[in-house]
């Protein structure tokens, strides 16, 4: 009985640390937006210039939820890290054990069948990451030709400032 809940904390703390990756979030608290939903502001372009009152305050507001939020957040996540240190090494070493006594039972062709699907998964998971990798870098290149394109736009209204 006291497995089981340990293991259903577990499984918990492991969907709160998967939760980012689920979501397209950054994992660590270091590469996430200050704040859920909203991406950083790109470097190339610039904050609108604070011409109403009501926007320094809104930023002020912003900022002091921001540092609220995560001074909350990060002694949570600091746990969830300590916990996973914790118990994943055993965890590991328990499923290993068990894959080892599994495989020990299988016949030797079994086992070179399974050892060549494996070879060829992890081929496919390769070209896989391969082709994502080149969509990504595609949609980013076509981001910074809009962004470009907009920037360019805006220098021209303002008169070529």
């Amino acid at each position: 009985m006291e497995s089981r809940t340990l293991l259903a904390r577990l499984a918990l703390l492991t969907a709160l640390v998967a939760w980012p990756l689920a979501t397209g979030a950054p994992a660590r608290a270091d590469d996430r937006p200050a704040t859920p939903g909203l991406a950083k502001v790109p470097a190339t372009q610039a904050p609108a210039p604070a011409k109403d009152p009501r926007i320094a305050e809104l930023d002020t507001k912003i900022k002091a939820l921001r540092e609220q939020y995560h001074a909350e957040l990060d002694p949570l996540e600091a746990q969830i890290k300590a916990l996973k240190d914790k118990y994943d090494p055993q965890i590991t070493a328990l499923e290993d054990q068990r894959r080892e006594l599994v495989e020990a039972g299988k016949s030797p062709e079994m086992r070179a069948l399974d050892d060549q699907e494996a070879t060829e998964l992890k081929s496919l998971a390769d070209q896989e990451k391969t082709e994502v990798e080149k969509v990504r870098q595609h949609y980013t290149d076509m981001r910074k030709e809009i962004q470009a394109k907009y920037q360019q736009r805006r220098k021209e209204l303002h008169g070529g400032k």
